[in-house]
């Protein structure tokens, strides 16, 4: 979770964010909105550090989706540095680590959202709700619902499972195939 005061480790991950997607960054501007936000009890943003140096991030926000639940937990602008993308599973963890802090908070359910040609981001949800044991459908070509409640009620019975889930080594797997170390 990102902290008040993480925000300097956290900056320049965020200006190489929207650098990548081609958005010109006020860093005041944005600094004074993540001071905003950050420590928020609805919303969190979880930072991947490698070495002292924020390599990754996830942002969550509450959304309203009265068809499912009163507020959903919407995971998006998941974000992995360049040098580090498909490496050492950075994306999935932060992927699961938003969904499990959500299922943490008492969120039913939460969506994602990626690009119809993102088929590496798709491969990702279909893993993530696997490795979790929840459910998952495509509501959209691009948008993703997941069903946290068999999670929340698992983490009912067993109050370390969350705790287990949270953990890089669920994905340990995933980095010895990709070759990382680490």
């Amino acid at each position: 979770m990102v902290t008040k005061d993480e925000l300097d480790m956290f900056m320049p991950l965020i200006v190489e964010q929207q650098y990548d997607a081609g958005k010109e960054v006020d860093l005041a501007t944005t600094r004074t909105f993540f001071e905003g936000v950050v420590g928020d009890e609805a919303s969190f943003q979880i930072m991947a550090v490698e070495k002292g140096v924020a390599v990754g991030c996830v942002m969550v926000d509450p959304i309203p989706n009265l068809q499912f639940a009163d507020k959903v937990a919407y995971a998006h602008d998941v974000y992995v540095t360049e040098s580090l993308r498909g490496v050492r599973g950075i994306g999935a963890y932060l992927v699961a680590a938003g969904f499990v802090e959500a299922m943490r908070r008492g969120y039913e359910f939460a969506e994602g959202e990626t690009h119809p040609d993102n088929r590496p981001a798709r491969r990702l949800y279909d893993r993530m709700a696997k490795k979790l044991g929840v459910s998952y459908k495509e509501v959209a070509s691009v948008r993703y619902l997941v069903d946290l409640r068999s999670g929340i009620e698992r983490a009912r019975h067993e109050p370390e499972y969350l705790d287990r889930l949270a953990t890089p080594r669920l994905f340990s797997r995933q980095s010895a195939r990709s070759g990382a170390d680490g």
